[in-house]
Order: structure tokens, then sequence, then C-alpha cells
């Protein structure tokens, strides 16, 4: 298993460690989920680069990737409803989305044809990965003695993963869209 699938590996692993330490609470269980956070998108960065520069892109990669992505994502997600950052139709839309690209691309592959990562999907990603560690650091700076502040938090959140609903969806059409002729195509086959 090259480098790149390696640092895949790393953030599949880490997923259950983020969700416990969240769990924990408290400042060193909000710092250590940060840091596991953080990890999560570090590592996401440099798997790319490393299968890129190492020419270690596969078709297992490609499936891979984005499949530990949705894990440790989701895994953060599912914290910040249970800790109140989110609510339930925010979380059941990006898990529809999740759900849905997957399956596509399990479309594609059986048809023999690997959907690689779209742009709609990077910035996915980025907006995701920024409001993660944004409401991540406010959980941490607000602390858990002020209940007006974490009030204050709550609602900043739940407007920040708004924004993480909205460009989620757009990126999960994107690629529905994008998967239409290979459904179609699959149809026909029956």
């Amino acid at each position: 298993m090259g480098i790149a699938n390696q640092l895949t590996m790393i953030r599949l692993v880490l997923s259950p460690v983020f969700v416990g330490v969240f769990m924990l609470g408290g400042t060193a269980g909000h710092l250590l989920a940060l840091l596991v956070a953080i990890a999560f998108e570090v590592t996401d960065g440099l798997d790319g680069y490393f299968a890129r520069a190492r020419r270690e892109t596969s078709d297992f990669g490609k499936l891979f990737d984005p499949m530990t992505d949705s894990i440790a994502r989701f895994s953060v997600f599912l914290c910040f409803l249970w800790g109140g950052y989110a609510t339930l139709w925010m979380i059941a839309l990006i898990f529809y989305r999740e759900l849905s690209v997957a399956y596509c691309r399990v479309a594609a592959a059986r048809t023999g044809f690997v959907m690689a990562a779209r742009l709609s999907g990077k910035l996915k990603a980025i907006t995701q990965g920024i409001v993660i560690i944004a409401i991540l650091l406010m959980i941490l700076w607000t602390g858990d003695d002020d209940p007006v502040a974490i009030e204050a938090t709550k609602n900043t959140a739940i407007v920040l993963m708004s924004l993480v609903v909205l460009v989620t969806m757009w990126s999960g059409f994107d690629y529905v869209r994008s998967c239409i002729p290979i459904l179609r195509n699959m149809l026909r086959k029956r």
C-alpha cells in the first residue's frame, strides 16, 4: 500500500477516535477533537499530493479516498448533532448526498468507469473542512461554564452548518447529474 493510501487509512482509523474524544467533552476532549479534525484535513491534502507526485493514483484510491473522507466528516457531523451544533435535517441531507454519490461511484465502477473527484466535490470538502475547524475552535473558545455563550456558539454553528448543507447539496446534484448517462446505460442493459 502506497503512502497516499496509508494517509487515507489514517483518516479511517481516526474517525472513531474523533467521536470518542468529542464525547469526552471539556477542554481536553474538544482540543483533542480539534487536533484529530486537523489531522483529517492534513492527511486529506497530503494523500492527493503524494498520489500525484509519486504516481500512486489508482482506481482503488479514487474510491477509497472519498469513502474515507465521508466517514471522517460524517463522524464529526454526528458529534455536532449530538452536541447541539447541527440539526437532524442538516445531517440527514448530508447523509443522503453522500449515499447518492457513493451509489453513483459504484454504478460507474460497474461499467468500468471510475468517477474521479469533481470540482464541486473539492469545494464541498474545503467548505466542510473550514466549517468543522471553525466550529471546533468556537467550542473551545466558549468553554463549558457560560450558558449564554454556549447558546450563541450553537446558533452560530447552525448558521455555518447551513452553508455546509447548501454547498454539499449543490455538489451532490452535480455528481448525480454527471452520473445520469451511466445510470441510463445500466437501465438499457437490463
